[in-house]
């Protein structure tokens, strides 16, 4: 009998306890950053002191960002301490309209954006016929500028300290979504897509500090995008995104296919691998070191977020996908990060079983497990993570960026 009961215990010690169980906590941001048009946050960077964000805005004025709104849209950048008290901030913009879309810290110190702008073309003037009788002498009204579509590559270097060191521009012949800058041995190499009609390609631009542009290069022919990349040991890239089309003869598995892109140093394609399911769309849109990958699975009826980490292009040494209402966002710090807006159950965390969609945010440890979780009052737009500081995310109420800190 006594075998029996002591049976019994180590049976029930071996089952989880609810004590232990992951807690869904709730997460408000320290800071709320106010806007009055359609404003957006595209990175985030962190140094082992200070927060820096870009983005666009279309706000005539801001409360956050100083200066008046050049052209339709300027590109921004903006410091806090790692605490969240404002620092400095720049605009990044002219008459033309810019966007700023990416931003990488150099080793000294110095801070590098990518973006796009429109050309400000000027129309031919119409002169007044002569043979027109104009009695009152009325002259026509001068030709007004006009802005081309992004079709122009901007880089901006600034000081740690927020003064513009240096503006360079490459001039594309159609229209371009740079989506990541990343800082190389050589210089700096940009990775995002190019638009040509109804197609859409990725590419790769690389650049040296002062401004030297190579020729730029595209992979695929109508339908691959690049949305994220990370720099390697060696000086090659690992990128991700999507393609339903043949790339290196590698032919797509559905009619999307998520896709994890090696590029050499010299921007050469090098490595394909494809993630796919039966009858789904799938998609990579970030990536952080260590290969950890977020992006999302489309079903007929559903969406999944997508986390995985891989040990080497196409080979997962864990993944996990939860019912959700957006793409995973992914960052690595102590642990690997992941936010998203969940749409159901989260496993490892049994009292979550939320009534509507709710971003959340969640720390995931060596084998995907959830660690902690937290529920977000809006969507994440950008995160990031370090030792020194923690976790960072930007998050996007549709009036408001929430700066979320989890030390």
């Amino acid at each position: 009998m006594k075998r029996v009961f002591l049976v019994v215990i180590f049976i029930f010690s071996l089952l989880p306890s609810s004590a232990n169980a992951v807690v869904m906590k709730n997460l408000k941001p320290v800071v709320e950053l106010a806007y009055l048009n359609s404003d957006q946050v595209s990175d985030l960077a962190l140094t082992p002191v200070s927060i820096v964000l870009v983005g666009t805005t279309e706000s005539a004025s801001s409360a956050w960002i100083n200066g008046p709104l050049g052209g339709l849209s300027d590109g921004f950048i903006a410091a806090y301490t790692a605490q969240g008290a404002p620092l400095w901030n720049l605009r990044l913009g002219g008459a033309a309209n810019e966007i700023a879309s990416s931003v990488a810290i150099d080793i000294d110190g110095s801070i590098w954006v990518v973006g796009a702008s429109t050309s400000l073309v000027t129309p031919t003037a119409s002169s007044t016929p002569t043979k027109v009788l104009n009695p009152d002498n009325v002259t026509l009204d001068p030709a007004q500028p006009i802005n081309t579509p992004l079709n122009r590559i901007k880089i901006w270097q600034i000081s740690s300290t927020g003064t513009l060191l240096n503006t360079f521009e490459f001039i594309a012949e159609s229209v371009v979504n740079p989506k990541q800058l990343l800082i190389t041995a050589e210089g700096v190499a940009i990775i995002g897509d190019y638009y040509e009609k109804k197609e859409v390609k990725g590419f790769y631009l690389s650049a040296s500090k002062t401004g030297t542009f190579l020729p730029i290069i595209k992979y695929g022919v109508k339908s691959t995008q690049i949305n994220s990349a990370i720099l390697n040991k060696d000086g090659s890239i690992t990128a991700v995104g999507v393609s339903g089309e043949l790339l290196l003869k590698i032919k797509p598995l559905s009619k999307l296919d998520a896709i994890s892109l090696k590029i050499s140093a010299t921007g050469a394609l090098q490595q394909v691998a494809r993630a796919t399911l039966k009858s789904t769309t799938r998609s990579w849109n970030s990536i952080d070191t260590g290969l950890l990958q977020g992006g999302k699975v489309s079903y007929s009826n559903k969406t999944e977020a997508a986390i995985t980490k891989f040990s080497s292009l196409g080979k997962p040494t864990w993944n996990t996908r939860y019912l959700a209402k957006s793409a995973a966002l992914v960052a690595t710090g102590k642990n690997s990060w992941a936010s998203f807006t969940s749409s159901g159950v989260i496993k490892g965390v049994p009292a979550w079983k939320p009534k509507s969609a709710t971003p959340v945010v969640l720390e995931l440890g060596k084998k995907g497990e959830v660690i902690t979780s937290y529920s977000l009052t809006s969507p994440a737009v950008a995160i990031a993570a370090n030792n020194e500081i923690g976790t960072v995310l930007i998050t996007d109420s549709g009036i408001s960026f929430g700066l979320v800190l989890i030390n």
